[in-house]
């Protein structure tokens, strides 16, 4: 009879846990190496992990960074739009950057609040915030010539002598994105345009006086007209 197998019995490197049932023995196979390791750094890892987004609130989540991804994008675009001519296009990059636009609103808040109030509603000068427009059609281009050669006639003064070039686009993009907030304020003035829509053109004084036309016929059985 052979002698009863001992714990130190082995088997491939497994050591023999002394349960036996039915002649099936039963051995301690221990975990890899690299397993235990990696098991052991990602429980400390999420350790790390909660406690940096759950507990400091300092991580951003993912739509958190999404919008920050979003923001460093229209950043980029808005960089290149200075280098661009000014146009329609690069302007209206300019508009949806918010670190530009907060630049742009304490150079209005300066130089145009006095007159168009903090949030563009109107004082002197015309409110910006609606759709009437006194010069040009309410586009950026507009916009940004009006601002850069001033109204000389109602005491607006030519800001592209007193601001930067860069100031001048960043300002003109800023009264661009107050357009459809329809503050309340001073009452609308000059022609109903919407935003980017060119202005109806006034009529030739060559043209010719349209043809007028004819009176109505006269009811059958009844005299004509002298």
């Amino acid at each position: 009879m052979s002698a009863a197998p001992s714990n130190d019995d082995s088997h491939h490197g497994a050591r023999f846990t002394g349960h036996e049932y039915d002649g099936i023995r039963e051995y301690d196979n221990p975990m890899p190496r690299w397993w235990t390791a990696m098991f052991w750094a990602s429980f400390f890892f999420c350790l790390g992990y909660a406690f940096w987004y759950s507990l400091t609130g300092n991580g951003l989540g993912m739509l958190e960074e999404y919008e920050a991804d979003v923001q460093e994008a229209r950043a980029k675009a808005a960089g290149l739009a200075l280098a661009e001519p000014v146009t329609e296009d690069s302007l209206a990059k300019l508009a949806l950057d918010a670190s530009m636009m907060a630049g742009a609103a304490q150079v209005y808040a300066q130089r145009c609040a006095a007159c168009h109030a903090d949030q563009g509603q109107g004082l002197i000068g015309p409110n910006l915030t609606d759709a009437h427009w006194l010069h040009g059609d309410g586009s950026f281009a507009a916009i940004y010539g009006v601002v850069s050669e001033g109204v000389p006639a109602k005491g607006m003064p030519a800001w592209n002598k007193q601001l930067t070039p860069d100031e001048l686009r960043q300002v003109s993009a800023f009264i661009g994105s107050l357009r459809g907030k329809n503050l309340p304020g001073k009452a609308a003035e000059g022609a109903l345009i919407s935003p980017g829509a060119p202005p109806a053109a006034a009529p030739s004084a060559s043209a010719p006086p349209p043809a007028a036309s004819p009176p109505p016929a006269a009811p059958a059985g009844s005299e004509g007209s002298p």
